[in-house]
């Protein structure tokens, strides 16, 4: 079946002149095949693109004519041929010379009566073509990764200004993405007037300037070279542009141009003398200065040899040094020269070429006086030869490396605290040597250290803490800086100047111990003075209560001293406690406004009692144009006001006491100062005993320690409260007939709005309600401080329920209305300030009597500790009369007065 059909293959090529003259003709190789893939017949277009004859072909065997992958396809391709299908696809064979070409091969089935016979076989050689697409592929992939990478900004875009692509660096030049901009049209980001049109600025030869909008909103000058090429396919036009930011060049040419207009004032009003020569050696031009210096006048000058203003010594070297400079090269030297007056003045001279389209049109110079420079050179040589010895002397670690790292000099300092000798280091690297481990016992790589990296970078590094290691192994802490040695613009090594700051690290340990153990004083004054002030207020209260009974004269002055004696150790407490808080800096201030006759009011009622013992007057007196409110720390300032009056009631026996308060306004109502003065007609003061006054724990004499008392802390914490304000505070005395102290602080003036609201504040503040029926609640554990209040508010005319813990006091005050609830802060099962913070979110606001804090703790940042709480007012303990009467007129109720039975 098969020979039939090869038969009749042979029988259809043989037939028909037409298909014979396009098979031998055809440019494409043409060749027939049986249905095995066996040649049977070729025209010469096989020869001319495989090399191979018929006879080669029917010769060979199919492996040496396609490569294994190449034949196995062409099996593949037959079969699909035979079964009736054309087939196209390229495929390898191997030259008759040896080489590997590629062809495109079409197979057509070869059919007689619908019967595959054979196969025609047309192959086209594609290697070249394949070339150059590999070529073309390579240099496309070559021109995006130039056009990726490229700084300067590259577009492509059609006619029409739309832009196709857009190079990466449009972000560096513009701040765009370029997926921001792709699609856009080029001119809607050109400045209105530069925008050429695309064709146009292709034909522009030498590029256009213009301005681009970055994404910011400024403007980029940029130059662009555009250039059209063919798009895909030839079908369209499209323009390709690269463009380059030429801010900097236009900066350029603005500061050349300035430059230029700088040029004659900077000739003329230049520190040092200029001028420029012609090439014969004669002025051309000259500044002030030179006029100055040669004190010449500028007309005389010109056209005049520069030779003749030298010292007549220097002439031969300032001909040579001319001669050298019209040769071209720059002279820098110092010479001689004397002015009109013939005095004789030392100059360095610069001279340089002036060339003007590379010819040497003349010698521009500048000149500067150097008279006391030289004057100081022998000095500067004298120090020179001293720097060794400075440099071997300094206590200072020093030691230089050169760019390598290799040390070049050590001094002794260096050595001492390293434990090496001098010679044993240098020529070495200093870092396997003395900084090769962390503190920690890590490694630590020379690419980390700051001495390697100021040799790389030349950056000065500051090392606050760092560890060095001696040559015995071990180590110590250091603070040093590495500064780089750099001449001519290059990093020629480092020099590093250390402190052994192991003692320091010991101080600072030190000091950390010191605050501690400050800080715990200063807690364990607080606790002392909580567990004096309990029993305190035992002493006080009961002493004040016992006074106001039935008592024989005799009774009655004891019970007095001890009243005395417990004010007394109250005093001292209290200023134990303040020069505590000052001495540790915890001594914070408030300001708020305060009216200042008020106080003076309270100061002067405060002290009547013991004034009117001696049968001394106490007045104040203001200025009128003080404003009735003013705004400062008004507890720190009546502290003040109170140490100083209750001084000078204590060592006053006959005569007045006056409190003078002035004012110095400033330019705003902030800047006002407040001037206090206390003014006595007592003891008065030694005059070589007053710089004594502000000492700590100072008397000024035994006999008046042991007559007046007083730790002597009350002026020292005056003065020091005074500074803290900012102000200050003196002393005025004459021994045997009085003494006036004076402080000044600052004070802000309070307009009418904050007056009137300062106004309405007091007054929401200071209710009467004196003998008004109150119910009381007494919250306190302590059984004595319970009876003392509870004793006191009989006294004034009220009953009081009472409890002795916090638990009890919340019960108390939800069952009962209650006008005031006088609450201990440390109390057993709840302390106050828990109770008072439950009862806030347990029961509505309305309900909860105004809570006033009764506490041991003198410091301020406890009061304000009950304030923020919730609870309304504070008092100290021991609790005096006084302060529970305020308190209950103060916070008490409004409504109409019932009075109460007396």
């Amino acid at each position: 079946m098969d020979i039939n059909k090869t038969e009749t293959l042979k029988r259809i090529i043989s037939e028909g002149s037409s298909y014979q003259s396009l098979f031998f003709n055809h440019p494409d190789a043409i060749y027939v095949m049986d249905i095995h893939g066996n040649y049977i017949d070729a025209n010469p277009s096989v020869e001319r693109i495989s090399g191979y004859t018929l006879d080669d072909l029917i010769r060979m065997n199919q492996r040496e004519i396609c490569p294994p992958d190449s034949e196995n396809s062409r099996k593949q391709y037959i079969k699909e041929v035979l079964a009736g299908r054309s087939v196209s696809n390229p495929i390898t064979f191997y030259h008759k010379d040896g080489s590997l070409k590629q062809a495109e091969v079409t197979y057509v089935p070869i059919t007689e009566e619908k019967e595959v016979v054979g196969i025609y076989g047309i192959a086209k050689d594609v290697t070249d073509i394949l070339e150059v697409q590999r070529e073309l592929k390579e240099a496309q992939e070559k021109y995006q990764v130039l056009a990726d990478h490229a700084q300067d900004l590259i577009t492509t875009c059609a006619t029409d200004g739309e832009l196709l692509y857009v190079s990466p660096s449009v972000y560096t030049l513009l701040g765009y993405k370029p997926e921001e901009v792709i699609g856009n049209s080029f001119k809607d980001y050109c400045y209105s007037g530069d925008y050429p049109d695309p064709m146009d600025l292709s034909k522009i030869g030498n590029g256009c300037k213009m301005r681009v909008l970055h994404k910011k909103g400024h403007y980029i000058w940029m130059e662009t070279l555009a250039k059209p090429v063919a798009g895909e396919s030839g079908k369209s036009v499209q323009i390709v542009s690269i463009s380059r930011d030429i801010t900097q060049h236009k900066d350029a040419d603005r500061r050349l141009r300035e430059s230029r207009q700088r040029y004659r004032s900077l000739f003329e009003h230049n520190p040092a003398a200029v001028y420029s020569l012609n090439l014969e050696g004669k002025y051309s031009a000259v500044n002030s200065k030179l006029v100055q210096m040669l004190d010449i006048p500028r007309n005389k000058l010109i056209g005049q040899s520069f030779l003749s203003n030298l010292d007549k010594c220097e002439v031969q070297h300032g001909k040579h040094y001319f001669d050298m400079v019209k040769q071209g090269e720059p002279q820098y030297y110092e010479t001689r020269v004397v002015n009109s007056s013939g005095r004789k003045i030392e100059v360095s001279v610069t001279n340089v070429p002036i060339i003007v389209d590379k010819e040497m049109v003349g010698v521009y110079g500048i000149v500067s006086d150097i008279t006391e420079r030289k004057e100081y050179t022998e000095r500067i040589q004298e120090l020179s030869k001293q720097h060794e010895l400075i440099l071997n002397t300094v206590t200072e670690g020093i030691f230089g490396l050169d760019a390598d790292g290799i040390t070049m000099f050590m001094n002794p300092a260096a050595a001492s605290m390293f434990g090496y000798e001098a010679k044993e280091f240098i020529g070495k690297n200093s870092h396997p040597i003395i900084h090769h481990t962390r503190a920690d016992g890590s490694h630590l790589p020379q690419e980390e250290c700051p001495i390697h990296m100021t040799v790389l970078d030349g950056q000065i590094r500051s090392i606050k803490e760092d560890v060095f290691w001696r040559k015995d192994g071990s180590s110590f802490l250091v603070q040093y800086q590495v500064t780089p040695i750099i001449e001519q613009g290059q990093i020629q090594g480092a020099v590093v100047v250390f402190n052994d700051v192991t003692g320091e690290r010991e101080i600072v340990r030190a000091k950390e111990t010191a605050e501690l153990a400050a800080q715990a004083k200063s807690e364990f004054l607080s606790m002392v003075s909580h567990e004096i002030r309990t029993p305190m207020n035992g002493i006080v209260g009961m002493t004040e209560l016992l006074i106001g009974t039935d008592l024989s004269e005799e009774q009655r002055e004891y019970a007095e001293i001890i009243r005395d004696s417990g004010d007394a150790l109250l005093n001292i407490l209290n200023d134990i406690l303040d020069f505590s808080k000052l001495e540790s800096g915890k001594m914070a201030l408030a300001y708020e406004p305060f009216a200042l006759r008020k106080m003076l009011e309270q100061v002067a009622e405060l002290f009547k009692p013991r004034a009117d013992e001696k049968h001394l007057e106490i007045r104040y007196r203001l200025n009128p144009s003080i404003p009735e409110f003013m705004v400062g720390d008004a507890i720190r300032i009546r502290q003040i006001l109170v140490n100083l009056v209750g001084n000078a009631l204590k060592f006053t026996d006959q005569g007045s006491i006056e409190v003078a308060v002035d004012i110095i306004k400033g330019r705003k109502p902030e800047d006002s100062v407040l001037d206090f003065a206390v003014q006595d007609t007592g003891i008065g003061i030694p005059a070589d005993k007053l710089d004594q006054l502000f000492q700590s724990f100072s008397q000024l004499h035994p006999v008046i320690n042991r007559k007046y008392g007083g730790t002597g802390l009350g002026l020292v914490i005056s003065k020091r409260l005074v500074e803290i304000m900012g102000g200050s505070i003196s002393v005025e005395s004459i021994e045997g007939e009085g003494s006036t102290f004076r402080f000044a602080v600052p004070a802000a003036s309070v307009d009418a709005s904050a007056e009137q609201t300062a106004s309405q504040f007091h007054h929401d503040r200071t209710r009467q309600s004196d003998k008004v029926a109150m119910r009381i609640l007494v919250a306190e554990d302590h059984p004595v401080n319970r009876k003392i209040l509870r004793e006191y508010l009989e006294k004034l005319g009220y009953h009081a329920d009472v409890c002795t813990n916090g638990v009890e006091a919340i019960d108390a005050i939800s069952q009962n209305a209650y006008d005031i609830v006088l609450m201990d802060i440390h109390m057993p099962v709840m302390d106050g300030l828990k109770a008072t913070d439950l009862l806030r979110r347990l029961i509505p606001q309305d309900r909860i009597p105004p809570i006033i804090a009764v506490t041991g703790n003198a410091k301020r940042e406890d009061k304000e500790a009950c304030l923020e709480m919730g609870m309304r007012d504070f008092i100290s303990k021991p609790v005096m009369l006084s302060e529970l009467k305020r308190v209950l007129q103060q916070w008490g109720p409004r409504d109409e007065p019932q009075l109460a039975p007396n």
